[in-house]
């Protein structure tokens, strides 16, 4: 059985309509959703009964902790309701593009506990970088795996400055100082890293599946996994190493190094996909396909497939 942890923060229409596919397809499965509120209301009472809305929800933002909080709250809420064999972790702006049954089977197949793409990074900046989909190459790119080390392992310095702006809302030209910071990447390794030649950090595209054992280790984390939670709420990107670095350090836990996920990195972002991408999403063999605008013509291509 699945389970799905789905993060939304807009667009609850286009939630909605993700949450009826995933109920068509998986049989009304558990659904935990972190959704935040402030960014979007939302009325919880046009949901199927399956979905279940994570009431300690937090603000969230691009590229902050909030992400990895969000996550782990949504995992908790899911596992309080149900106990699925396989967790799913969605965005609202997903899509599934394959049956529950293909799902089912190439999970099985596989024997592994967690499908995330994950790469160790000390060791791909040595130039040992695996080779991982050629769909997130991106994380891989030297230029990324440099910004990696930055984020992740290097000393950092806060520096506090002056910012100035006009006023929010102003058509004037006036301009008014605020308190800024900014941050400084040190040419070392952070003295109050988490990392050494047991614990080594790794980093990847933040959307996983897991089974009921990963789940487990993410909620109930052992000393290192908490001191990398200290260590990382004050940097940026940590939903994109959090994940990784725990499962990957655990050797009671497999992994293989894929997501089934379907996209397609156009600069520092994954582009819309639309119509014009419709043959390679279905032809590609994955499970879900990211992102989507709101009522794209192609969610309704990808319906008519799956019926």
């Amino acid at each position: 059985m699945f389970g799905f942890v789905i993060l939304s923060h807009k667009s609850p229409g286009q939630l909605l309509r993700l949450c009826e596919t995933l109920n068509r397809l998986h049989n009304a499965p558990p659904i935990a959703c972190h959704h935040d509120f402030s960014q979007a209301e939302l009325d919880q009472k046009l949901f199927p009964p399956n979905v279940h809305f994570v009431d300690n929800w937090v603000t969230t933002g691009w590229g902050k902790w909030s992400l990895v909080e969000a996550t782990l709250r949504g995992l908790r809420q899911l596992y309080s309701v149900s106990d699925p064999d396989y967790f799913v972790l969605l965005s609202g702006a997903d899509y599934p593009i394959a049956t529950a049954s293909k799902i089912h089977a190439d999970l099985e197949q596989s024997g592994a506990d967690a499908f995330i793409d994950a790469f160790p990074v000390e060791e791909s900046l040595a130039g040992n970088v695996p080779q991982g989909s050629p769909l997130l190459a991106h994380h891989r790119a030297r230029y990324n795996l440099e910004l990696e080390r930055n984020r992740y392992i290097r000393a950092q310095l806060k520096i506090h400055i002056i910012r100035f702006r006009p006023p929010q809302h102003s058509s004037t030209l006036e301009r008014y100082p605020r308190l800024g910071g900014t941050t400084v990447t040190l040419p070392f390794n952070s003295p109050s890293s988490p990392f050494d030649r047991t614990y080594r950090c790794y980093a990847g595209s933040q959307w996983f599946t897991g089974n009921r054992k990963v789940a487990n280790k993410l909620l109930n984390p052992n000393e290192k996994d908490l001191k990398l939670q200290r260590y990382y709420r004050s940097r940026i990107n940590s939903d994109e190493s959090y994940f990784q670095t725990v499962i990957c350090n655990d050797d009671s836990l497999s992994y293989q190094d894929k997501s089934f996920r379907y996209l397609i990195w156009r600069g520092a972002h994954p582009i819309d996909l639309g119509v014009e991408q419709f043959q390679d999403i279905i032809g590609s063999g994955l499970h879900f396909a990211r992102k989507f605008h709101p009522d794209d013509p192609v969610l309704d291509m990808i319906n008519e497939q799956l019926k």
